[in-house]
C-alpha cells in the first residue's frame, strides 16, 4: 500500500497522478508508510514551536503547542554544506535534512526526505533585505511556496502556487533583536502556524530553518 506524502492518505490505485483528498500531484512521490501520528511530521499538526540553541550551530528542539517536544534538529558539524537533520523527538528517527547549496548565485538551501530525495529547495529573492521574499521551489523550478516577510522578516506568510496563505511563521525573539540588534541573539525561536492542512510539514520546517539561515543568521556576520 503506498501513501501521499503530502497528507499522509492511502494510494490505492499505483498509477494515479494527484491524491484523491488534498489533490497533490504524486509523480514518483508515494512513500510505502504514512507519516507517523503524533510525530514531527503528522499532517494533523496546527502549530510549531522551533527553538534554536548553540550559538546558530544549528541544534534546537521543536515543540508542539503545549510545550511538548516532537522534534529535533542536528547539525554535523563537519559538512560544508551545513547539513541539518531533522529528527524525531528521540533524537535518533531521521525524517528529513537540510543543507546548503556551496555553487549557487543566491543563498540557496536543499530540503530531503529520509531517502535523499529533494522536496523542495528554498532560494532568497536578492535586493530583498528589509522585507525578505523567499520561495521553495521543486527541482524542475517550478515554485511549490512562497514566503513574503513583513519588515526586517520577523514575520512571514507562506503562500501556495495558487496564491492561498498555508501557514505564517513569526520570529518569537524579535524584541531582543530590536532591543540589541541582535548582537547576544544566538538562539532564534520561530512560532508557526499552518493554516492549510495539505500543506507539506517538511518543507515547511525546512522553509523555517532557510528562513533563519538566510535571513537572521546572515545579518549577524
Amino acid at each position: 500500500m503506498d501513501f501521499c506524502p503530502h497528507c499522509g492518505s492511502k494510494i490505492d490505485v499505483p498509477s494515479v497522478k494527484f491524491c484523491s483528498k488534498c489533490g497533490q500531484p504524486l509523480a514518483d512521490e508515494v512513500v510505502s508508510s504514512p507519516p507517523t501520528r503524533g510525530g514531527l511530521l503528522d499532517p494533523s499538526r496546527k502549530y510549531y514551536f522551533v527553538k534554536e540553541k548553540h550559538w546558530d550551530l544549528g541544534y534546537g528542539d521543536i515543540y508542539d503547542e503545549h510545550g511538548n517536544i516532537i522534534g529535533r534538529m542536528h547539525r554535523r558539524l563537519l559538512s560544508l554544506r551545513a547539513l541539518i537533520e531533522l529528527r524525531e523527538a528521540d533524537n535518533q528517527t531521521m525524517v528529513g535534512a537540510v543543507h546548503r547549496k556551496i555553487v549557487a548565485l543566491r543563498p540557496t538551501y536543499d530540503i530531503k526526505d529520509v531517502n535523499d530525495r529533494l522536496v523542495g529547495r528554498v532560494a532568497k529573492k536578492l535586493l530583498s533585505f528589509f522585507r525578505p521574499s523567499l520561495w521553495l521551489e521543486d527541482e524542475n523550478g517550478r515554485k511549490l511556496l512562497t514566503a513574503k516577510g513583513n519588515l526586517f522578516g520577523w514575520d512571514f506568510k507562506i503562500f501556495d502556487d495558487k496564491n492561498n496563505l498555508v501557514a505564517t511563521i513569526s520570529k518569537a525573539d524579535r524584541l531582543r533583536d530590536i532591543f540589541l540588534s541582535g548582537v547576544f541573539d544566538y538562539s532564534d525561536k520561530y512560532a508557526v502556524h499552518v493554516v492549510k492542512d495539505d500543506v507539506d510539514r517538511l518543507q515547511l520546517l525546512g522553509f523555517v530553518i532557510a528562513i533563519d539561515n538566510i535571513v537572521h543568521d546572515k545579518r549577524r556576520r
